[in-house]
């Protein structure tokens, strides 16, 4: 397991239940939306690195963690975050959305009353676009199958781990990930997976104003290469940055060069209110 203190939880009160989140740090702001497997568990690595210099806060997205259930569209889970930033009264943000998260960070980040700094997309894409009301893809559907028909969720949280990693990668690294998928829950891949699944930000993209960094793993199996050629594609002035052996989640894989990437962005987008 890697050695880092993750801040305790804090919650906000939300349409008659309450979104969790956890922050640490002082300075300008950074929010963190996770992926599919994860929760504000996930970003332990920039809490203990980036701490001291910005105000870091995670939320549990909608259905994940020890948020509660709020619907399972992009704008629920866009409001709701609305509701987040509104709650916490942040301005000047930097937007760090991986996987799943960047769905919603894209959202965000293309709303003219959402104050926006910059933009990072760590291993993401725009969404599938399908119909809404259809049967779940069977990318989200077989996860469901696999934790309904298990008592615990220990092997699902390894097969994830191990699927969003490539062959190599440390044992820390993958415990860790382990650790955090354990708490995976069957709505979050119910409602995260038919957002993911019925969202198309292919439209919205030329609405964002601010620098984007777009991340990427080289060894990415969760993301294909059409998925994120079709983001770059709907970004063309962003910068990309690819990770040659990093699998899906370089945040927690080379958290070192993740970071190098954040902080260049903050230094950029917050100069001269952060210059070191």
């Amino acid at each position: 397991m890697l050695n880092s203190i993750i801040p305790r939880l804090n919650f906000i009160e939300y349409n008659g239940g309450q979104i969790a989140y956890r922050e640490t740090g002082d300075g300008p702001t950074i929010l963190l939306f996770h992926g599919m497997n994860g929760s504000s568990k996930s970003w332990a690595t920039l809490f203990n690195s980036l701490g001291e210099k910005f105000r870091l806060i995670a939320w549990d997205a909608p259905s994940f963690g020890e948020s509660d259930v709020f619907g399972d569209s992009i704008e629920d889970y866009t409001n709701a975050a609305k509701a987040l930033i509104s709650s916490l009264e942040v301005e000047d943000i930097i937007i760090i959305g991986h996987s799943m998260g960047g769905l919603i960070a894209t959202r965000l980040a293309s709303d003219k009353d959402v104050s926006l700094a910059g933009l990072v997309l760590s291993s993401c894409h725009l969404g599938f676009g399908r119909p809404k009301g259809g049967a779940l893809m069977s990318r989200y559907a077989d996860r469901i199958d696999a934790l309904t028909g298990r008592e615990v969720d220990m092997s699902y949280a390894l097969e994830r781990a191990q699927r969003s990693t490539p062959e190599g990668t440390p044992k820390h690294v993958r415990e860790y990930l382990v650790e955090v998928a354990k708490g995976a829950r069957i709505e979050g891949i119910r409602d995260g997976g038919r957002m993911s699944q019925e969202t198309d930000n292919s439209y919205i993209c030329k609405n964002i104003k601010v620098p984007v960094i777009i991340l990427s793993g080289g060894k990415d199996k969760i993301i294909s290469v059409e998925m994120h050629e079709a983001l770059v594609s709907a970004l063309p002035e962003a910068k990309q940055v690819v990770f040659p052996k990093a699998g899906h989640a370089s945040y927690v894989e080379y958290p070192e060069l993740f970071q190098k990437q954040v902080v260049g962005l903050a230094k950029k987008v917050w100069k001269p209110k952060h210059s070191n």
